[in-house]
């Protein structure tokens, strides 16, 4: 029986069909993508739920964001500080999550004020990319009002707060941008290259157009985020820049290793710019 390589017929076999599907599966898996891309995105992006405090956190305050939404913020104030840290926490964690990295940031002598995103801690509100952009903006406002210049600020960000403190970084001169554990961009946590048109958080499309000195630390065993993320956002980055990576640390237990040297690093760092 002859083979048909044009048309499919009954009784007859064609090869037309499967070459078809092997040509249309390729576009049907890169909608596919782009669809949960779309539509899912936040929610694999900000999966926090529930708060790990009360109304009676030590430093609690409330911001009203532009929309009139409640945006939780705590304040660890060193009397005196010339200088201070305004963090931008990772997505599973909040505001009550924060005292053993601020007792660190405190004992260098800099001030430190966080935010928790919309949905996280006590913030009303759904979380999006934009939503935690123009909180931010309001918390940086509020920092100013403590006395603390644009010039004095350190933009601080750990995994999923590097996307909010890079931003922050174009919209401000702040005195450094420190990068913890940061990614490339949201999408590339889980593809590694850039496959879509569009993308999340993207700091690497960023970089090269941020002034301010750039401190980033890494875990070497990062495998959450892995410590090449780090490397190209260095690369890209076109001034002052350091990248420290902390010895035998994941991305989840960074504090957990001697992160002193880091930490004396960084106030080199900044004491070259007061």
């Amino acid at each position: 029986m002859p083979i048909s390589l044009k048309k499919g017929t009954h009784g007859k076999f064609s090869l037309q069909r499967p070459l078809h599907f092997l040509i249309l599966l390729p576009i049907i898996c890169y909608a596919a993508l782009a669809f949960i891309a779309l539509v899912f995105s936040d929610r694999m992006i900000f999966p926090y739920r529930g708060s790990t405090y009360a109304k009676s956190l030590p430093g609690l305050l409330f911001l009203r964001a532009t929309d009139g939404a409640m945006i939780a913020t705590r304040y660890w104030e060193v009397p005196g500080a010339r200088k201070i840290v305004v963090f931008f926490h990772g997505n599973y964690e909040d505001l009550g999550q924060l005292d053993a990295i601020a007792r660190n940031i405190t004992k260098l002598g800099y001030s430190m004020l966080a935010m928790d995103y919309r949905g996280y801690g006590l913030s009303e509100g759904i979380p999006t990319e934009n939503h935690c952009y123009a909180d931010a903006t309001r918390v940086i406002s509020h920092a100013v009002r403590l006395g603390f210049d644009e010039s004095r600020i350190i933009l601080w960000g750990r995994s999923l707060g590097s996307g909010v403190a890079t931003q922050l970084a174009l919209e401000i001169e702040a005195c450094a941008l420190v990068l913890e554990s940061p990614f490339t961009s949201a999408f590339r946590t889980l593809t590694g290259i850039a496959l879509l048109p569009f993308d999340k958080f993207n700091n690497l499309a960023k970089m090269d157009k941020i002034n301010s000195p750039l401190f980033i630390i890494h875990g070497e065993n990062d495998a959450i985020i892995p410590a090449w993320h780090s490397a190209k956002l260095l690369d890209r980055h076109r001034h002052t820049k350091i990248l420290h990576l902390v010895k035998n640390a994941g991305h989840n237990d960074l504090w957990q290793q001697n992160m002193q040297p880091a930490l004396l690093e960084l106030t080199q760092l900044l004491g070259n710019f007061d």
